[in-house]
């Protein structure tokens, strides 16, 4: 019988609702993977549901605010905390990152307006709290005999990691049921431009498939079936997205592409980043649609999307399988 980690789940005032997080006695020391988000009422759920005393790691998935929100405080009371090497560089370079970002955001079509916007919540410190100083690079300092595994999941975020232990995976956001996180539009802080989602996200439906028959612990939501079955629905959802994307790919208007993709929904400008980001791997993914075709098969799932993946090909032209 596998010993599950225990789940642990705490609202969030995001889009995205509750978020999940999880424990485990490993070797007989206890670790925690994610800690939710920066809130008062999850600072108290904490204190009521965890002994402090006994936390000696706190794994992060993801720097995403939802996921390590309690990170610093944690640390605080003692424990050691190991963020991805990702997140260690956005760290090291935050101010280079910050102006960066806000230059991608501008030269996506982003008025002067919503950069504005944009910048007072990166200022109130609500998408990028502080870090704790101290913190470990889980993909390097991870003690071994946690037998944990760090595997690296770009897509979704620049610093996805799936951590798996004895028959089971706590996933973050890489692995929802019934929604598919937008990859989010950033910079790529060790090599300069914009981070290439696409390109890893296709590289890490290789990644994941091959972990299939863990037992997966989400970030949010219902645990996943099975991991073959998530990927499948991540992709339906994609070519769903992409179809009704076609009949306007040529406009160069990206806002303009958002108003029509939204149609009088917006919800304010981190509505219009999701939506910018998920448009722009939309158009990567037709720019170069073969990346995605041979990761498919590569990953054994090309048979059961074919035609869904060649309808939207033969609908842009861009068809042709490169040698």
């Amino acid at each position: 019988m596998i010993s599950q980690p225990q789940q642990y789940t705490v609202p969030t005032p995001y889009v995205i609702g509750a978020v999940h997080f999880y424990s485990a006695m490993l070797e007989g020391e206890f670790v925690l993977f994610d800690c939710g988000p920066p809130t008062q009422e999850c600072r108290q759920f904490i204190k009521k549901n965890i002994d402090l005393a006994r936390v000696h790691h706190v794994l992060i998935t993801h720097g995403h605010v939802d996921h390590w929100g309690q990170a610093l405080w944690l640390a605080e009371q003692g424990a050691t905390v190991y963020l991805p090497l990702a997140d260690h560089l956005k760290i090291c370079n935050y101010k280079r990152r910050r102006k960066e970002v806000l230059e991608l955001l501008s030269e996506v079509g982003f008025s002067p307006q919503l950069i504005d916007q944009f910048k007072d919540i990166w200022n109130k410190d609500v998408m990028y709290p502080s870090f704790p100083a101290g913190y470990k690079i889980a993909e390097y300092d991870l003690p071994q005999h946690l037998g944990i595994t760090v595997h690296s999941c770009p897509g979704h975020s620049v610093s996805d990691l799936v951590f798996a232990g004895n028959g089971w995976l706590v996933s973050g956001d890489t692995l929802l049921s019934g929604v598919f996180q937008s990859p989010l539009l950033d910079i790529n802080v060790e090599k300069g431009g914009r981070f290439q989602n696409y390109r890893h996200w296709c590289k890490t439906l290789i990644t994941l498939e091959k972990l299939e028959g863990n037992s997966v612990c989400p970030g949010h939501r219902n645990p996943p079936g099975s991991i073959r079955k998530t990927l499948i629905e991540y992709l339906q959802t994609l070519f769903y997205r992409t179809r009704r994307f076609l009949p306007y790919r040529h406009e160069t208007d990206l806002m303009h592409q958002i108003e029509r993709a939204l149609a009088g929904r917006i919800k304010g400008p981190f509505h219009i980043y999701l939506k910018a980001s998920e448009l722009i791997f939309i158009k990567d993914f037709l720019t170069e649609p073969d990346l995605l075709r041979k990761a498919l098969k590569t990953a054994g799932l090309y048979e059961e999307l074919a035609d869904q993946f060649e309808e939207i090909c033969n609908g842009t032209g861009n068809c042709k399988e490169k040698e």
